[in-house]
């Protein structure tokens, strides 16, 4: 059996299918048990800090090897009757076990990569605003100034004597009051309360009248620095201040003992003190109002906000256009300084003071949409100036009045418009394709970037070439095509046939793109692009493309933050499937094409929870003009007819005692709850799922069983099926996500017809191209196996015209994406699809969720959208995975 060898983000990977089957049966057990505490720690440091440097498994062992202090190390690991036992290099035993633990973490994650059957945690479960920001922005949130607070001294504990003199102050016969009701005595001065209007609230001060009407503080360090601290105030007058602090608290005034400043900052309280409270504090005080706090009694102004867009000749921008762009904020008729928008926008509350105008409101969720701007400013300003395209973020947005100069509302309609300049294109296009290159001509015109989002077979490699064939000019820079390696002798084969007057070369290690000077195509897996990162920053492309753009459906991965790194002139991404689990998939892609016109990715997932609803409407109102999608039913007219029928398959007596088993023993062991056992029992929780699916397609998957064909109640339906179906001549193509159970159909067939024509593709395949070309051209009956994950892209079998799909999986698009390598362009035959589905089991439960994912797609792409999450659909595990079907049933049904 060949080895299957895999670079991924850690170590170098060296493994079998069925070492990788032996080692997943082996982790099921609690290992973490035959290592020390001080084993397990270091291991975990070691696999944490990327020490791996290769991983090999074989079917009885698995060998690590690490570079420590420019030594080699390595670890094998032995899984015997008493559990695990390890060997090393090192001869010490603590450090040899510490390795050991790193590698079996390596293990867990190779064997969570290659054969999970969960969509990624990540989609599932992730927080927000919080997860996966090591490479987003955080957003800025404006804070409150802190208000002042009461001091623990108060002016009414100014002396011991206060209480005495505040109970019984004395009028003296025939001594003078004042208006204020103030005693004109020596020893008793007018308190003078002088009102100020802050952005903060209310304020006043309270201050002595001296002889000569000199005012001098009451109260505060300023009082005790001149020299009028309570030592020198006369009893009446500290009753007075006693009385003051009980009238302030009272009106929720609060005291500051360093500044001797009361303050008022309830916004709210402010009109009902000054229109009923101080009319009756005048009558024992003497009482100083500025002028702008008469304003505080007109209740609050609404502040209006516009945003005013216009253009500048921008720098490099294929339109020639820059954004600029205005926020004006208005109360009333009244135009607020740049010095108050910033005390606004800072203050970030829904009421507030501004001392020239008086209690001004904004909404928070409309200072929230002009924050959301300035962040997705600095998106976009990270690829130049401002560009026009992010109008459109704010186009639809009601929260935000926005007016357009004439000529960037001319603009905009040209970016909406349907006739624009048609270019000359070649004969060879369908209509739909032509359509199609004038999209993406007509938006390269006007500055702005697309995803065309046609479903697979409908040619979106044809219509980007043509695009590059008639815009490509002899001094134009350098353009990018990226795709998955496999796809990248199908561009190449592509541009040979049709426009083979095309300069193409393909990034290799060791390549520099300052190599050629000509307008070459370079061709680049998504894989060699993330190893010339560091040539990126000084090369720009004429045009860069990504095929397969779920590639970067992951913010957070490296090859996606290299392709953000790409610097094009024109941008474009391929995929039929933008969105696979969920928004963030679409987000990352438009990170890529328009950055900014999302927002930040905080931003953007907080809105979706904050408003989902009216955040789905912007979304698809500001994606439309940049998304061109279309269906085969709606423009491959010529295309035969695709039917698709669910088989039902029976289980046979073995698969239905194991099957029952494997629950009984998963319940058990996991509980009922289907969100405690992915958080808390994820491995456990896989390895359940796994064998239910195995079961389900042939109990000899499962590594204590050593089963005859005829135990898989699946294959033996198969093959009657196929015996149907090559009697008349038919080319069948089989897929399944199990390389194993295609192992155990070539069995099958070469048992039962060892004289048809047998063909297979799966991740081991070295060249794909020759296994392709040999069943397109064989002559009458044959079938062609094939895995899931080798069918998403690159390839054609419109040869056959029947398709079964053994085992049904969890994302609809997969299945998609392998259908639609036989039902494409060039089709002749209706196209027979049978989904064989063990009934009452697993599977149905996962056709279930493969409904849901496709309503997603369809709610993004075509209208709304809603996240993907397996506890939203299934609380109880044992709804989940429960044989619910009789024999009999399944019997009668088939």
């Amino acid at each position: 059996m060949p080895l299957r060898w895999m670079q991924n983000h850690g170590p170098k990977r060296v493994y079998t299918p069925q070492s990788l089957e032996f080692w997943f049966g082996k982790l099921e057990h609690d290992w973490e048990r035959h290592f020390s505490d001080t084993q397990l720690e270091e291991g975990h440091r070691i696999y944490r800090d990327g020490e791996v440097r290769e991983l090999e498994l074989t079917a009885a062992d698995a060998i690590i090897h690490r570079r420590i202090d420019k030594k080699d190390e390595y670890a094998v690991i032995e899984w015997n009757a008493t559990g695990v036992s390890v060997r090393s290099s090192s001869t010490d035993l603590d450090v040899a076990n510490a390795l050991a633990v790193a590698g079996l973490h390596e293990i867990e994650e190779l064997v969570a990569d290659e054969i999970s059957p969960l969509p990624d945690p990540a989609a599932a479960a992730v927080p927000p605003m919080t997860a996966g920001n090591n490479h987003a922005k955080p957003a800025t949130h404006y804070g409150h100034a802190p208000a002042p607070t009461a001091s623990r001294t108060h002016p009414a504990q100014v002396s011991s004597e206060a209480p005495a003199a505040a109970k019984s102050p004395r009028t003296p016969s025939g001594a003078r009051r004042t208006p204020a009701g103030d005693v004109a005595r020596a020893d008793s001065r007018t308190l003078i309360l002088v009102f100020t209007t802050t952005v903060d609230g209310l304020t006043f001060q309270a201050n002595w009248v001296n002889p000569g009407k000199k005012r001098v503080p009451a109260l505060g360090q300023s009082a005790q620095a001149a020299g009028h601290g309570h030592a020198t105030v006369s009893s009446s007058e500290r009753a007075k201040l006693i009385g003051l602090a009980a009238y302030a608290r009272k009106a929720h005034f609060t005291y500051t003992q360093q500044s001797g400043v009361y303050l008022l900052a309830s916004v709210v309280e402010i009109p009902n003190f000054l229109r009923a409270t101080l009319p009756a504090w005048k009558k024992m005080f003497a009482v100083d109002l500025d002028a702008e706090s008469s304003k505080l009694l007109d209740g609050a102004k609404e502040i209006s906000v516009e945003a005013v867009a216009t253009t500048r000749k921008g720098k490099g921008k294929a339109d020639g256009l820059g954004l600029d762009l205005r926020w004006i904020f208005k109360a009333g008729e009244r135009l607020l300084t740049d010095e108050e928008v910033s005390l606004l926008t800072r203050r970030a509350t829904s009421t507030m003071i501004i001392p020239d105008i008086g209690i001004v409101s904004l909404p928070v969720e409309r200072l929230a949409s002009i924050s959301a701007w300035h962040r997705a400013a600095a998106e976009s300003r990270t690829h130049g100036e401002l560009s026009p395209y992010l109008i459109f973020s704010l186009y639809n947005d009601s929260r935000v009045k926005l007016s357009l100069s004439p000529e960037l509302e001319a603009w905009r309609k040209t970016v909406l418009s349907t006739s624009a300049a048609t270019p000359t294109l070649p004969e060879l296009l369908r209509p739909y394709q032509r359509r199609g290159v004038e999209w993406m001509h007509h938006l390269c015109d006007v500055g702005c970037h697309g995803l065309l989002a046609d479903e697979m077979g409908l040619g979106k490699t044809l219509q980007v070439l043509t695009l590059l064939a008639t815009r490509t000019r002899a001094k134009s820079p350098p353009s990018l095509i990226v795709c998955p390696a496999s796809v990248v002798p199908v561009w190449q084969e592509e541009i040979q046939r049709f426009y083979p007057q095309l300069a193409v070369d393909v990034l290799k290690s060791g390549h520099d793109f300052s190599a050629r000077k000509d307008a070459c195509i370079w061709l680049a897996s998504y894989t060699q692009l993330r190893k010339h990162r560091a040539l990126l920053d000084k090369q720009e492309f004429a045009y860069a493309v990504l095929d397969e753009g779920q590639f970067i459906k992951n913010p957070d991965a490296k090859v996606t933050q290299t392709c953000f790194a790409v610097r094009a002139q024109h941008r474009i991404v391929l995929t039929g499937t933008p969105l696979e689990n969920r928004q963030l998939d679409l987000w990352s892609i438009f990170r890529f094409l328009l950055p900014g016109l999302l927002g930040s990715r905080v931003t953007f997932e907080a809105s979706l929870t904050n408003d989902r609803s009216g955040t789905l409407d912007r979304l698809r109102a500001q994606l439309a003009p940049f998304i061109l999608r279309r269906t085969k039913n709606e423009v491959a007219t010529e295309l035969p007819q695709k039917v698709e029928i669910d088989l039902l398959c029976p289980l046979t007596e073995v698969q239905r005692a194991e099957y029952a088993k494997i629950c009984a023993e998963g319940l058990d062991r996991l509980g009922d709850d289907v969100g405690t056992a992915l958080r808390e029992k994820s491995f456990g929780f896989l390895a359940l799922l796994t064998r239910l699916r195995q079961v389900c397609c042939d109990p000899d998957m499962l590594p204590w069983m050593n089963a005859p064909l005829s135990d898989s109640g699946k294959i033996t339906l198969l093959v009657e099926k196929i015996a149907e179906v090559i009697a008349s001549g038919h080319k069948v193509v089989i897929f399944s996500q199990f390389v194993m159970m295609l192992d155990r159909v070539r069995m099958a067939l070469a048992e039962h017809f060892p004289d048809l024509p047998r063909y297979e593709l799966t991740g081991m395949t070295l060249d794909r191209l020759k296994p392709v070309q040999s069943f397109q051209t064989a002559k009458g009956a044959a079938v062609m196996l094939v895995s899931l994950k080798a069918a998403g892209t690159g390839i054609t079998l419109h040869a056959a015209d029947y398709v079964f799909l053994l085992d049904p999986w969890w994302n609809p698009a997969v299945e998609a994406q392998a259908v639609d390598r036989v039902h494409r362009i060039g089709q002749k035959s209706t196209v027979f699809v049978y989904r064989m589905v063990t009934a009452g089991t697993i599977e149905e439960r996962i056709q279930a969720l493969q409904a849901s994912k496709k309503e997603l797609f369809d709610r993004i792409i075509g209208g709304l959208g809603g996240d993907f999450d397996l506890s939203r659909h299934f609380s109880s595990l044992r709804d989940l995975v429960q044989l619910t079907t009789t024999q009999e049933e399944v019997e009668s049904v088939v």
